[in-house]
């Protein structure tokens, strides 16, 4: 297979314990929002963009595989345990 596939997942941190949640939040406000996708570590790396449904002006931040890690996991585990696969927002 050839190309993006797109897979989604919503995570609301109101239904998280309050610690992680909080950290989450704090991760994700320092997020390179609107920033440019930089380069893939490797070809066929996983790239992830994220946005926030409940402010859309903020835009997309683009993390490589790598950068999903550490307070930003619960988002990768949100994602791997509940996505769903759908058209891709990007244009091709």
């Amino acid at each position: 297979m050839a190309g993006n596939v797109a897979l989604g997942a919503e995570l609301d941190t109101a239904q998280r314990p309050p610690e992680e949640a909080a950290r989450l939040e704090t991760a994700v406000d320092g997020l390179p929002w609107g920033a440019p996708a930089g380069t893939p570590p490797h070809p066929d790396a996983f790239r992830y963009e994220l946005d926030l449904l409940d402010q859309p002006d903020r835009g997309i931040a683009v993390l490589q595989e790598t950068e999903l890690a550490g307070d930003l996991e619960p988002l990768r585990v949100q994602l791997k345990e509940y996505g769903v696969v759908g058209p891709s927002r990007r244009p091709t």
